[in-house]
This record gives C-alpha cells, sequence and structure tokens, in this order.
C-alpha cells in the first residue's frame, strides 16, 4: 500500500502555489555560434588549440594542456586548464584573507571583489554573460581526520564564483541554469587563475501561464514510487519534507528542452524502511516534483496531455537507525 498525502510530514513550510503559473519556452540552442565563445575561453585559460573533435555531447577544441566543450543539446560550455587542477597535491589552497566563520571558511572582501570582477570580465570576453538573478562567492573545504574521525586541522580550498538565473520573476532551478568559475589563488593569494569553467543558461522566447496541480496530485509520483528494493510499510514508515523551493526546472546541459515547466525541488528523509538483510534504514533523498498540470501544458501546444515523468531522484543516502 502507498503513502497517501496525509501520511507526508511536513519539516518545512511549502512555498505559496498559484493556481496559474508561467513556464518559460526556450529557444533552441545553435551550437556553431558558440565557436568564438569556445575559442576566446582557450585563450583566457592559457589553452593551446591543437584541433577540435566531436564528442558524444557535442565537440570540444584544445590539447595536452585542457579542453573546451561545446554542448549541442543546450549551448553550454564547459572548461578546464588540466595543468592548474593538478598542480596542488590536495585540496588545501592559500589565499590571503580567508577567515573561519560561524558556516566555514569564507574570503575576505578584497579577494571576494577581485574574483567577481575577474569572473564578469571573463563572462564579457568570452561573450557568455547574461542578466544573472544571483551570485555570491563561496570557498571549498578541506578538514584533516585522525583514525576515529576527529578533526586535527581544516582550512580554505577552491573558490568558486557560482551565477543563478531567473524567467519571468521565477528562478530557474536544476542543473541546466548556472555559471560556475573555480579559482585557485594567483601568487599573491588574493587574486584568482581561472582553472575550471562550466556554464548553461538557455535563452527565454517567451512564456505562457498554465494551470498547475494539486498538491496530492503533484506528489503522488513521490508517495508511491519504488525505493529500490527496500520494503516500506506507510503503517510504520515515516516520509517527510525537509526542504523546498519553487522554480522553472532546466534539464541537463545534454538534454534537448523546449521549455521549463514549474517544479518544487523536494529534500527529506524515508525512516524505517527495511533492507533485504533486516536492517531498518534512513534514506535521505532529493527530487524534482512537476507543478504543471498535464492537461494545461498540452492546451498550450507544449506536451501531450498525458501524465508527466516526475523528477528523479537526485541525492540518496542510506544509513542504520
Amino acid at each position: 500500500m502507498p503513502f497517501t498525502i496525509s501520511d507526508l510530514e511536513l519539516k518545512t513550510d511549502l512555498p505559496d502555489i498559484p493556481d496559474t503559473i508561467p513556464v518559460a519556452v526556450l529557444a533552441s540552442p545553435c551550437a556553431k555560434e558558440r565557436s568564438g565563445s569556445a575559442r576566446r575561453l582557450a585563450e583566457i585559460l592559457d589553452l593551446e588549440v591543437a584541433g577540435t573533435v566531436d564528442v558524444p555531447h557535442g565537440y570540444a577544441v584544445g590539447g595536452s594542456h585542457g579542453q573546451v566543450e561545446v554542448f549541442t543539446a543546450s549551448g553550454a560550455i564547459r572548461a578546464r586548464n588540466t595543468d592548474r587542477l593538478s598542480a596542488y597535491p590536495d585540496e588545501r589552497r592559500k589565499w590571503a584573507d580567508a577567515k573561519l566563520g560561524d558556516d566555514g571558511f569564507q574570503l575576505g572582501k578584497r579577494s571576494t571583489e577581485q574574483l567577481t570582477r575577474s569572473a564578469m570580465e571573463i563572462l564579457e570576453r568570452s561573450e557568455l554573460r547574461d542578466n544573472w538573478a544571483d551570485l555570491d562567492v563561496v570557498l571549498g573545504q578541506w578538514a584533516l581526520l585522525d583514525e576515529k574521525g576527529n578533526e586535527l586541522e581544516s582550512g580554505p580550498g577552491r573558490a568558486t564564483v557560482r551565477l543563478s538565473y531567473a524567467a519571468e520573476g521565477i528562478p530557474l532551478i536544476g542543473p541546466g541554469a548556472k555559471t560556475h568559475l573555480h579559482f585557485d589563488p594567483d601568487e599573491e593569494g588574493a587574486g584568482g587563475l581561472l582553472a575550471r569553467f562550466f556554464h548553461v543558461h538557455r535563452a527565454v522566447e517567451a512564456s505562457t501561464d498554465v494551470a498547475t496541480q494539486s498538491l496530492e496530485e503533484a506528489f503522488e509520483p513521490l508517495l508511491t514510487q519504488s525505493w529500490a528494493g527496500l520494503e516500506v510499510d506507510p503503517s510504520s514508515a515515516r516520509l517527510s519534507i525537509t526542504s523546498a523551493k519553487l522554480g522553472l526546472l532546466a534539464l541537463p546541459a545534454d538534454v534537448a528542452q523546449g521549455f521549463a515547466a514549474p517544479a518544487l525541488a523536494v529534500e527529506g528523509q524515508l525512516a524505517g524502511a527495511v533492507a533485504a538483510d533486516g536492517r531498518e534504514l534512513t534514506v535521505g533523498f532529493g527530487q524534482y516534483v512537476a507543478l504543471a498540470h498535464p492537461k494545461s501544458l498540452a492546451s498550450s501546444g507544449l506536451a501531450t496531455s498525458g501524465p508527466l515523468v516526475h523528477g528523479e531522484v537526485v541525492r540518496r543516502r542510506g544509513k542504520g537507525e
């Protein structure tokens, strides 16, 4: 017997879901138009371009020190300088003004401003700067543990400038709408050297409003799904939602996408699931829950009237209770 909506425990407030919500109609990308951006990124990363090769998701330019790849399905670009990525023996990086705060190590104002400025210059030069909705700079973290798992030492790692996007005032969520520029510190430890780059943001051609499903309809795929061989009894197991974010779902860079429909990015836990060996487990999950009503999408000419395929489980972890 599957879970019902009354079995779902909400440990977070769900965002307000209106009766109708925009769907972003996306432009078809042209991979050839990215060739100039790919060449300029190769110059920025100090890559000697020895040639161009076809790869399963598009094409790549570069040589022995790294490459720039273009994704045909989305026009996304991924690039890296392999010499810079392998220049350090581990994750440790020395930034001049990195400090430990309540949320881990953070860059100081000077480095944050310099990296942000460098990121904007790189995007301008490569003709990939779009109107972004949010920007932040985060530091990777590393820790050295003893044999018992106690932390002996910790510090900052590579810095990343992250940009996110929106359409019709609604955040674009999912793996297909983001820009990440990964920097290692320069000799002074304040500015940065670009080591890795990823940009995917499909252009929005138009938008149209569609009706949303009820919460019971939206959550049905999650409530009725199987759990990879685990035995789940709704009378004893507990299904809870710990976070939920409303947005328009942007699919991965290697997937063609004609429109971005509304969805909830939910995270939660399934407690009390039983494995084949009898162990009771708690499973954490992350999933996209479709909100657009299939009939409304069909009447808008965006999809068939069949059931929507619910989001893949994007994160799972299990532990014994």
